[in-house]
């Protein structure tokens, strides 16, 4: 009774069979138009916006060299590191510390210049180190901390 998965659909929607080839872009394949909007470019997970960015570039000498910031849908950024070398660690990564921003504290620094933009971001370091006090990385149950900037 052994079901052949190759031949069936895949068992959850928007995932692909690794029985099926991607086909590239084709000369019949319609071209990408260039955007019509003023709007910042759609940012992927994993990448930062311009704005986010500088938040970054200002707190992350707050976090161990080898951190990661990765921007969410929402336009959050989750912060996280590997603690697998660390001997007490129970799992792979630190308790990711997400960072949320005010809409209106967002609005201001998309105007701004960037050295502007700088400053306002070292403006709000000390909203983000209250946030941080009593982290643990290495928590038994890691729970993102949550520090809303703005």
């Amino acid at each position: 009774m052994d079901r052949n998965l190759s031949a069936s659909a895949p068992d959850r929607p928007g995932k692909t069979s690794v029985w099926m080839t991607f086909r590239s872009a084709g000369k019949y394949d319609a071209p990408e138009s260039q955007p019509t909007t003023t709007q910042p470019p759609h940012v992927g997970v994993g990448s930062l916006d311009n704005v986010r960015s500088v938040f970054w570039q200002a707190y992350k000498h707050l976090f161990p060299p080898h951190s990661l910031a990765a921007q969410t849908p929402n336009g959050n950024v989750v912060i996280s590191w590997s603690i697998m070398d660390e001997p007490g660690a129970r799992y792979p990564y630190a308790a990711p510390v997400l960072l949320r921003f005010d809409q209106d504290l967002l609005d201001v620094m998309w105007r701004c210049t960037p050295a502007q933009r700088l400053r306002l971001a070292e403006k709000h370091e000390p909203t983000l180190r209250e946030g941080m006090r009593g982290y643990d990385p290495y928590a038994r149950f890691p729970n993102a901390r949550v520090v809303v900037i703005g």
